[in-house]
């Protein structure tokens, strides 16, 4: 008892202060490694993609396993046989924090290891235009539900909604790299239309892919093998990716809009009032042209999300258009009263075209579309007339009155084709307008289907095609 008495004196005191205050110094500095996390740049606002996942894990294993040997050390074992001499109250503190660094770096090892597997389908995505991304956007999330199901450390929620916004991030910054944001109003708005309608549909596949695997995540288990669900909000995942969807629609509205306007140009009309409906439309074209003029003179990025200088100038935009919105669809109304008949009302339809499907002009062009089916229904009982008078002189005469110098059977074809053509041309006008069309199958598909039987029964031939 006493020689162990004497060979604790003859440790130095300052030898066993240095030690533990070492201790203290390594175990701040650990405990600082040991408690990073991979979500720190999404918390700090730097929207990384998921290579900053990789490289962190890569580091962090590569961090852990170097401290985890400079812990084994010969000479840090010597440091803790001295401490455990004097009985040092470190001594428990630093095998707890071996143990913490073996667990972290079993950790790391285990994520690593299952994190590789994406480096490919991260490659693909970057390395091809992203018009022609969609493909492997199932082959990436396939990827992520295996590490889900096989990683011991990585299937925990907050882990793989991270990893799932950060490839959400990778998506947002290749989509900007093909739209180029700062020349998208600036360049041809049909191509620019163009790649913010087909960023939209991958985006939205996206989306939709995520939701298919999240339902389909239990076959990717074996039998008997616990199932564990994505159980968390989808809006975890999407909130950035949602927030650059609605930027995309309305640079599509934007975009879609102007298109609109710009056919404006081109609408004359006819009739008494022609010139002077025909001025009104001009001067709304040069209106709108001017309040879009506005955006080609910016210089500010219109898809940074924290740019409010651009939804100010859209919802300004927006505003100018729905005044000539308002007054198009008085010019319609006034234009549409001056339509001499069928045929001009119909022209007059085909140039207002898809002006006619924006809210506000739909909402005035729907009180004239009854009177248009009943000047077809008008068109279609004078259609009958003609017939019946034809009829009646076939009767009188004993043979059908047919175009001078044709004979009887050629004839009989031609005056049917005629009568035909005058009710199916204003008819096929019907189709190009769907929920028009509802309205005129509902109301006189009968007497149509009626008509044609008729002129097709008293035919000479049977080519005669119905409804």
């Amino acid at each position: 008892m006493w020689s162990v008495f004497c060979s604790l004196e003859l440790i130095d005191k300052s030898l066993v202060h240095a030690t533990e205050s070492a201790i203290i110094d390594w175990s701040y500095q650990i405990q600082g490694v040991l408690k990073k996390e991979s979500s720190e740049p999404l918390l700090q606002g730097s929207n990384p993609n998921p290579k900053v996942e990789l490289e962190f894990w890569k580091n962090r294993c590569d961090d852990l396993e170097c401290i985890y040997n400079q812990l084994r050390t010969k000479k840090v074992r010597n440091m803790m046989e001295m401490l455990e001499k004097v009985e040092s109250s470190y001594v428990p503190a630093f095998k707890d924090m071996l143990m913490d660094v073996e667990a972290a770096l079993t950790e790391a090892q285990d994520i690593h290891l299952h994190l590789m597997p994406l480096k490919r389908p991260l490659q693909d995505i970057e390395r091809v235009e992203f018009s022609e991304v969609k493909p492997f956007l199932v082959p990436l999330l396939h990827v992520v539900c295996l590490i889900w199901v096989t990683s011991k450390h990585y299937n925990v929620p907050v882990r793989i909604v991270v990893l799932l916004q950060e490839i959400c991030n990778l998506l947002i910054q290749q989509a900007l790299v093909y739209l180029s944001p700062e020349d998208i109003l600036k360049g041809e708005m049909e191509d620019s239309l163009g790649k913010v309608q087909m960023v939209l549909g991958i985006l939205n596949a996206f989306k939709g892919a995520f939701e298919e695997r999240r339902e389909k995540l239990h076959t990717y288990y074996e039998p008997g093998q616990e199932v564990r669900e994505w159980d968390f909000h989808a809006v975890m995942v999407f909130a950035r990716l949602d927030s650059f969807l609605k930027r995309l629609e309305m640079v599509e509205d934007l975009l879609a809009t102007a298109l609109d306007l710009m056919k404006l140009e081109k609408i004359e009309f006819s009739g008494i009032k022609g010139k002077a409906l025909g001025q009104q439309v001009l001067d709304m074209y040069e209106e709108s042209q001017e309040a879009y003029k506005v955006f080609a003179e910016r210089t500010y990025d219109c898809l940074e999300l924290t740019n409010t200088e651009f939804e100010q100038d859209a919802f300004d935009f927006q505003q100018k258009v729905e005044d000539i919105d308002r007054r198009l669809g008085t010019v319609f109304i006034q234009a549409f009263d001056d339509a001499s008949d069928l045929e001009h009302a119909f022209k007059l339809l085909d140039m207002f075209g898809s002006l006619l499907e924006r809210p506000v002009i739909a909402a005035d062009a729907a009180d004239k579309y009854s009177v248009l089916i009943s000047m077809f229904n008008s068109a279609l009982d004078h259609a009958r007339l003609i017939y019946s008078r034809h009829i009646q002189a076939e009767l009188e005469l004993g043979s059908p009155p047919v175009h001078k110098n044709m004979p009887p059977v050629a004839g009989a074809l031609e005056w049917a084709r005629e009568l035909q053509a005058r009710i199916q041309v204003p008819f096929g006008h019907f189709k190009h307008i769907p929920h028009l069309f509802l309205l005129v199958l509902g109301r006189i598909l009968s007497k149509w289907n009626h008509f044609f039987y008729v002129l097709d029964q008293n035919t000479p031939s049977p080519s005669l095609q119905y409804l």
